[in-house]
């Protein structure tokens, strides 16, 4: 990924950089946001060293931008006010894909641009690394968050063609291992 890309200052008192392990407490505390406005709470299990580990190792599973407030006075300090995280996956129809997992702004920095800029960000790392699409899930109750994306060009695919008559399925881990040490 290019440095263009990295720490991008923007105009309203807020810079939109690239995650270090350092934001995984506000981070998590973002994703457990997130989750309870979703109803999704209980399910919440990611941990800050889990998040740094699976993050910022040797072989990083997710990237993430953050966006920063720029304090105007010394006596300011910084805070992280929103994110967005995302992964790269492969589809066999198109090639190369950039899946945005979560993506969050504190209610009160919404409607200042730092949503329109992470998401810029997360566009500029998939056209940079030439992915034919950018995926992600919105929940069928947020009706703010898909006239956000909309607003920003995103279509809803789950209308559009034969989409329509897929399920998505899921392995937990017991089942995994159940599946992985089956005999043939």
């Amino acid at each position: 990924m290019s440095d263009k890309v990295q720490n991008c200052p923007c105009p309203l008192g807020y810079v939109i950089r690239k995650a270090t392990p350092e934001d995984c407490g506000d981070i998590v505390r973002m994703i457990k946001e997130l989750a309870q406005h979703d109803g999704l709470g209980h399910k919440v299990a990611i941990t800050e060293e889990k998040l740094r580990e699976d993050g910022f190792g040797e072989t990083p599973y997710f990237h993430c931008f953050v966006a920063e407030t720029t304090p105007k006075t010394s006596s300011e300090s910084r805070q992280i006010v929103g994110y967005a995280m995302y992964f790269f996956m492969y589809c066999t129809f198109v090639g190369r894909v950039i899946f945005l997992e979560d993506f969050y702004v504190y209610p009160q920095f919404r409607g200042s641009g730092i949503g329109t800029e992470l998401m810029k960000r997360v566009a500029q790392v998939g056209v940079e690394t030439k992915c034919t699409k950018c995926e992600f899930i919105v929940h069928d109750e947020n009706s703010s968050a898909r006239r956000f994306y909309e607003k920003l060009g995103a279509v809803n695919s789950t209308v559009e063609g034969d989409w329509r008559r897929f399920f998505w399925y899921k392995f937990d881990v017991p089942s995994m291992e159940k599946l992985a040490s089956r005999c043939s």
